[in-house]
């Protein structure tokens, strides 16, 4: 059975990719993987070597602990370089193993002064003649007595590797899941470069969604909202309207899609709209909402063409801009009228996530 944990830890191991680390320079994640591959040499040895001088298996012990403690303490090092917190791994839920620091502490650590607490000392003394590849004992001298250990190296070090493959495999999904997001994240932000510089961001996004397709085969637009806001963008180019004001609210909302890709990828706010101007009925809008504050709630009703209250909220908020003679917001609400009338709810949406955005800010 240890031969068989040994080689699938060492597996598990190799599936982190060093180079990428290496071209990260992040060194956290790639000395706690190059600890873990030594370490796993160590513990081939202690078993692979066959037994010969007291004094030669006294070295394998001390390697053999202290190589199991430096494992343990590399894997909690990934743990906080992968998830930045250690909570993902937890030795003292195994029993076995949760004896590890002591056992190590008392041999290896401090046998000559070893402080059970703050007023008790003790003092271990290696018995080297019970030292095999299975098994060791030794005592411990304090005020209480006399108290002999024997440890089973086997099952110390089956339950090491037992915990750490399952460990390692949990990291590599984090990994690999956190790799995936930071190469989604860099995709949606080139596209918004592209986007401002009225480049080709469409051919971003389209790379952007093969890649996502091919993480995640299955997807469908109703389950990955990436994947839906791909649809409203789609929906918006191929959208004309034989105005400029309404062509210039579209390009914006274009804009506003992939902001909104970018900040589900990389978990960020992104507070600029790029560097271009704000398009005049929205500007108007925006200036509308701020002298009537009394019609923001209003403005939740009107993006979802199944809101009961849709209708409404369109009318009172049309009446309300007649009285002001607010000319733009009354383009624009005739506008995503026309939308309503005609049922293009993705479009609907699209239009009004503007007005939406500024409720949120």
């Amino acid at each position: 059975m240890l031969k068989s944990l040994i080689l699938e830890n060492e597996n598990k191991i190799e599936t982190f990719d060093i180079s990428y680390y290496e071209a990260q320079r992040n060194h956290p994640v790639m000395a706690a993987i190059s600890a873990l591959e030594t370490t796993n040499e160590i513990q081939k040895c202690y078993f692979d070597l066959e037994d010969s001088s007291l004094d030669f298996n006294a070295l394998k012990l001390y390697a053999l602990l202290q190589s199991l403690f430096v494992s343990v303490d590399s894997l909690y090092a990934l743990s906080i370089s992968l998830t930045k917190s250690k909570n993902l791994i937890n030795i003292n839920r195994n029993p076995v193993l949760r004896e590890l620091k002591y056992i190590r502490n008392d041999v290896v650590g401090h046998p000559a002064n070893r402080m059970f607490n703050s007023t008790t000392l003790a003092y271990c003394i290696l018995d080297i003649e019970s030292i095999n590849k299975y098994e060791f004992s030794y005592n411990i001298f304090s005020g209480q007595g006399i108290e002999r250990k024997k440890i089973n190296l086997t099952e110390l070090v089956e339950n090491y590797y037992i915990e750490c493959n399952s460990f390692l495999e949990e990291l590599h999904r984090v990994e690999v899941k956190e790799r995936q997001t930071s190469n989604f994240s860099k995709l949606s932000l080139e596209a918004l470069n592209l986007f401002d510089m009225r480049g080709d961001y469409y051919a971003c996004l389209a790379k952007l969604k093969k890649l996502y397709l091919k993480h995640y085969p299955t997807a469908t637009p109703s389950q990955h909202r990436f994947l839906w806001r791909m649809e409203l963008i789609d929906e918006l180019r191929d959208f004309s309207y034989q105005d400029f004001d309404i062509q210039d609210l579209k390009e914006y909302a274009i804009g506003l899609e992939i902001i909104k890709i970018y900040q589900s990828f990389s978990g960020k706010e992104y507070s600029v709209f790029l560097g271009r101007r704000k398009p005049s009925l929205i500007s108007e809008f925006y200036r509308f909402l701020k002298k009537n504050k009394k019609s923001l709630p209003l403005i939740d009703k009107i993006n979802d063409i199944k809101q009961p209250l849709l209708k409404d909220s369109l009318n009172q908020l049309f009446q309300l801009a007649k009285e002001k003679n607010a000319h733009g917001v009354i383009k624009y609400l005739n506008f995503l009228k026309t939308l309503y009338d005609n049922k293009e709810a993705t479009l609907l949406y699209a239009f009004a996530l503007p007005l939406k955005d500024y409720k949120n800010k």
